[in-house]
């Protein structure tokens, strides 16, 4: 069993929680629930659960203020939100998994089975905490405007500074974030996923496998090129040659 603690401010969202997980999750034992920041760091250290589901937004403070007054994190966290605008964006495409509210059947179990699949691996474990906390100090140390993204891998996540991505490039279902210094990081998440939270910071799409970053890019050409920094290239479609003209020359 997984011992579990919601942490949810509203009644109603908690007792459905509740609901969903005895009928749908059998292997949660949820052993407390806490209606605010102070009580659930409470629980917590009562408890030694395995889990919290844990609202971004509460009446003391936030989930984040939560996690940061733990030294070391010894649980997986799920966070739950009815705010698809705000601080989810930051999460959206991550390995911490979070939930809309309402909560749905299908996503509630998927989350459960993700814990599992930390739990029993050791490494995985390990690496899911490390960048939890490495996510955290991102969240309270970068300078005011220093845009973040949270990008999955194989064996965790990664926090990326979004300028220093010059591009992304499609890979079948995967995505290649092409980095400064000649780095590039493989993502599970699809392009598209990634195109919607990267179109306000200066990010073009420029053909069907290519998102640019247009502080990035060094010139292109009539047959369709786009040069960007450090030899990377995109290829610009003819459907989207027209927005992408009109935003280089606006850079």
């Amino acid at each position: 069993m997984i011992k579990t603690i919601i942490v949810e401010d509203e009644k109603p969202a908690e007792d459905l929680l509740c609901k969903l997980l005895s009928e749908h999750c059998s292997d949660v034992e949820v052993v407390s629930t806490a209606s605010s920041i102070k009580s659930a760091f409470k629980m917590i250290n009562k408890h030694n659960p395995e889990l919290i589901f844990l609202d971004i937004k509460m009446s003391d403070g936030s989930g984040f203020d939560l996690l940061k007054m733990f030294k070391q994190l010894n649980f997986s966290v799920v966070f739950v939100t009815a705010y698809s605008e705000h601080a989810i964006k930051a999460f959206r495409h991550n390995a911490i998994d979070y939930l809309l509210k309402p909560v749905k059947i299908d996503e509630l179990k998927s989350a459960v089975e993700k814990v599992k699949n930390i739990n029993n691996n050791g490494n995985d474990f390990k690496d899911f905490y490390k960048n939890i906390n490495a996510l955290l100090k991102s969240i309270g140390e970068l300078p005011s405007g220093e845009g973040t993204i949270v990008i999955p891998h194989l064996k965790g996540f990664d926090v990326l500074k979004i300028s220093e991505i010059i591009m992304c490039s499609a890979d079948s279902y995967c995505t290649n974030f092409h980095l400064t210094g000649k780095r590039k990081i493989i993502s599970s998440k699809n392009l598209k996923q990634y195109e919607d939270i990267l179109i306000s910071h200066k990010f073009i799409r420029v053909h069907h496998s290519y998102l640019v970053n247009l502080n990035h890019i060094c010139s292109y050409t009539k047959q369709g090129e786009i040069f960007l920094a450090e030899n990377n290239k995109a290829f610009l479609g003819d459907s989207f040659k027209q927005q992408f003209v009109k935003s280089f020359l606006k850079k």
